[in-house]
């Protein structure tokens, strides 16, 4: 038995099935989590791809990815999770969402949140929880003591000639 997952060598950009890849990640990037099999395979379908191509390269790019984000475990700072409860959606679309899961949310006093309908199920994320689960997945890609901001000028002033 395998003791790590299987990784997949990327595609060579240009190819069908680096283009398969390449979709995929601007979908992750774009709407801010993981991009579906079948928001692929439907991009890729509409680009005259071939869609069992797309849904094999999605496999791979999919183990790929999780592989590299390593599945970090939720904030140690976060209420625990709470659980199910009704609530009513109004005539407008209002929903109000019980204190208890506001608090859980960690939502700022503006209250604003993105949300996103994945099979049919609602699901919204406060700011300042995605931008935790952002830090948690990048965190393994941070070189300590380094900035990356610094390093990003420098690059910058090198690139523009003024170093």
């Amino acid at each position: 038995m395998k003791d790590r997952p299987v990784l997949y060598p990327r595609p060579r950009a240009g190819t069908r099935t680096g283009r398969v890849w390449e979709v995929a990640d601007e979908i992750t990037r774009d709407r801010g989590r993981r991009a579906s099999r079948r928001e692929v395979v439907e991009r890729i379908a509409a680009e005259n791809g071939n869609p069992a191509t797309a849904n094999t390269q999605y496999q791979y790019w999919k183990t790929s990815h999780e592989a590299s984000a390593g599945h970090p475990p939720p904030p140690r700072e976060v209420s625990p999770d709470v659980e199910s409860q009704p609530v009513t959606v109004a005539p407008d679309g209002r929903l109000v969402i019980p204190q208890e899961m506001r608090d859980a949310m960690m939502l700022d006093k503006d209250g604003r949140v993105t949300a996103r309908v994945e099979a049919g199920e609602l699901r919204v994320i406060s700011r300042r929880i995605a931008i935790r689960r952002m830090q948690r997945e990048l965190q393994d890609y941070k070189t300590p003591g380094e900035s990356v901001v610094d390093a990003f000028i420098a690059d910058r002033r090198a690139l523009w000639g003024e170093e």
